[in-house]
């Protein structure tokens, strides 16, 4: 059994947490209040623009997730990495991960282009799938400008630098949100764009976010400017093929979860627009409450990998108890607040009709009872157990949990019996449920504590 280790002390701890977890959670709150203005600001085009906008949102979010398996693998070899002070190995990493990413992405981009010869048929509302295909043709390249700004994001809060990644997030939040006032509504001027108007304030936005990024880290000569000389030494194989037999599980893992995800949102659509309307507002209220866990994972991934890094296998053992008290605490007392304040909540919506509204109140109470399974789920899948490189037992859990449990029942209640929507998502947290035991007892046998830079 690994013991507390006993120069361990609850302020350092606690302080470090927080410096690299409230920027993280913050910018989290930041682009679930731009998807949250996104609904708002179109809700006054109808139930359709809504579930387009909610639905193009989802696809994007999805797609994000995916590219945090590049990110994700980058974080954890650079925390690693820093650990053990080996700067030229961060930078490799960095690299290889910059273009494997950009690779990967091209194909989704192409695919989001072509929206309207495939979105028929995972939602049968015409209206709404000539809306969104809409949206996802002006937004395509925002999926390559994204992944390019995670893997930054990523490599810079492996470093323990969050303030960097959250000012330009909220730089880009506030421009995402002029240019959808401007080019929604046709202000100063220009044309009223409606849901393409949305679109375009996204695609700028994220274009400005970038360039901020590229701009800052070569100007202030950061280690990871980045020049020629790194990506030729992205190529070496070894390098490569080492990034890439740890990365595969990470990306597999995340696209399999992308998927399972996408199987609810489309069947959710099979169960009306209203019902795909609620999944459209319920999208940015689950990211603002998960922001702070996030956070949470973020900060245990980064001072989990770092300790394992330099060999202090009892400090990363203490560190993962001390994350799962303090997540699963603050995840209940949340919970609690969230449903107290949730009649306030609803009147940002009262533009929408009152079916809507009373299914939207449901569906938030679910939440509220199921979601701490969710979060302790994340902080120890993304936040311990991948700081350690358990990345194909994460895997296994995921694939097996969500294709033969998850999605099958869900997509079962969907099309094969009458079940009213509050039930189909509290059949949504079956998943986690099935989850939790595993994986605690993964976490607790510390199989995961090893040091990946040897």
């Amino acid at each position: 059994m690994i013991k507390i280790p006993a120069n361990s002390s609850a302020p350092p701890i606690w302080r470090k947490m927080l410096i690299l977890a409230l920027p993280v959670a913050l910018q989290m709150v930041l682009q679930a209040f731009l998807g949250m203005a996104d609904v708002i600001m179109v809700g006054g085009l109808g139930a359709e623009a809504v579930a387009a906008v909610g639905l193009a949102a989802k696809l994007h979010f999805l797609m994000l997730v995916t590219m945090m398996g590049v990110a994700t693998a980058c974080s954890i070899m650079v925390a690693q990495y820093t650990g053990a002070n080996n700067t030229r190995a961060s930078q490799k990493t960095l690299a290889i991960a910059l273009l494997l990413g950009a690779v990967f992405m091209v194909p989704f981009t192409l695919i989001f282009c072509l929206g309207a010869f495939w979105l028929g048929w995972i939602n049968p509302d015409q209206s709404v799938v000539q809306l969104t295909a809409q949206f996802l043709l002006i937004t395509a390249p925002v999926l390559l400008l994204t992944q390019l700004i995670t893997v930054y994001e990523a490599a810079l809060r492996a470093l323990g630098n969050t303030t960097a990644p959250l000012i330009f997030a909220a730089i880009a939040v506030v421009l995402n949100i002029g240019f959808n006032y401007v080019l929604i509504f046709g202000k100063f001027g220009l044309p009223e764009l409606g849901v393409a108007g949305a679109a375009w304030g996204t695609l700028l936005a994220r274009i400005i976010q970038l360039g901020l990024t590229l701009a800052w880290l070569y100007l202030t000569r950061h280690r990871f400017a980045i020049g020629w000389q790194e990506l030729k030494q992205a190529l070496e194989p070894v390098e490569l093929q080492r990034f890439v037999r740890f990365s595969i599980p990470l990306l597999v893992n995340h696209a399999i979860w992308a998927l399972g995800n996408a199987a609810y949102h489309v069947a959710s659509g099979f169960a009306g627009t209203t019902a795909l309307a609620v999944m459209g507002v319920m999208v940015p209220i689950e990211t603002t409450f998960f922001a702070l866990f996030v956070g949470f994972a973020n900060a245990a991934a980064v001072m989990v990998g770092q300790a394992l890094g330099r060999n202090d296998i009892a400090g990363a053992d203490y560190l993962c108890r001390f994350f799962s008290r303090i997540t699963i605490t603050t995840v209940i007392t949340l919970s609690f607040i969230l449903w107290l304040i949730s009649p306030w909540i609803l009147q940002f919506f009262d533009h929408v009709d009152s079916a809507t509204t009373t299914l939207l109140r449901q569906t938030i109470a679910v939440f509220c009872l199921g979601v701490w399974m969710k979060v302790i789920n994340m902080l120890r899948i993304l936040g311990v157990l991948r700081a350690g490189g358990d990345t194909h037992y994460c895997l296994l859990v995921d694939v097996i949990v969500m294709w033969v449990f998850g999605v099958p029942i869900y997509l079962g209640a969907v099309f094969f019996t009458d079940f009213s929507f509050v039930v189909l998502y509290a059949l949504t947290y079956v998943e986690d449920a099935l989850k939790w035991w595993p994986i605690r007892q993964r976490t607790s046998k510390g199989v995961w504590l090893k040091n990946l830079t040897g």
